[in-house]
């Protein structure tokens, strides 16, 4: 009976270090599945079950925060903060899906870039979660999270260009909707992956 009515600590920072880490892995699978696009329906399989664990990653963080009274950050941080690394998984996810059961014939080039820059972008987020255990790394988390929005700026770049030569080269009304789509959700990641580090510079000012 006691020991319900003592608060239960839980470590936020656990949970962002376990969202950035699944992050990871799927930008890696999303990565493969352009790179080695025979066996893209494993894959895609592969990175629905990264993306059910990291839905398990948020749930328990809004649990945690429905049950902790003192937060080592505002709570409206910690929720901002888990669910955008959610929406980085969960568009992966998205994208890899898209191209599985789209039926196109392969990844193109830009596709592949696109893919680079969200695996680099989510290395970056794993490094920048790392960091923000402790307020003595938080230089090195703004360096981090400027590498985030470069990663965002060259998603917009590459969205860019593939659209225009979409545009310009496909004659297939359907495949342009194919391949629009694609790109899009592929650049979102980037967006949502620059969200995190917006979040995270919020942070660092109001704890300095």
């Amino acid at each position: 009976m006691l020991r319900r009515l003592i608060p239960q600590e839980y470590d936020f920072f656990k949970y962002f270090d376990e969202a950035a880490a699944h992050a990871v892995t799927a930008s890696k699978l999303l990565l493969k599945l352009t790179e080695n696009y025979g066996d893209a329906d494993p894959i895609a399989r592969e990175l629905d079950a990264v993306e059910h664990a990291c839905d398990d990653v948020a749930h328990n963080t809004m649990d945690a925060l429905n049950k902790t009274f003192v937060t080592p950050l505002d709570r409206e941080d910690i929720h901002a903060i888990i669910l955008r690394i959610d929406d980085v998984v969960d568009l992966t996810n998205a994208a890899a899906n898209r191209m599985a059961f789209f039926g196109i014939e392969k990844p193109t080039p830009h596709a592949v870039n696109m893919a680079k820059q969200i695996v680099r972008g989510c290395e970056k987020l794993v490094e920048a979660v790392r960091g923000m255990h402790s307020a003595k790394n938080y230089d090195q988390v703004l360096r981090d999270c400027i590498a985030l929005h470069e990663v965002e700026n060259a998603g917009d770049d590459i969205l860019h260009y593939a659209l225009a030569e979409l545009f310009s080269t496909e004659k297939d009304p359907i495949q342009v909707i194919k391949w629009k789509d694609i790109y899009e959700t592929m650049e979102k990641v980037t967006d949502r992956l620059e969200d995190v580090a917006n979040v995270m510079q919020g942070v660092i000012v109001k704890m300095s």
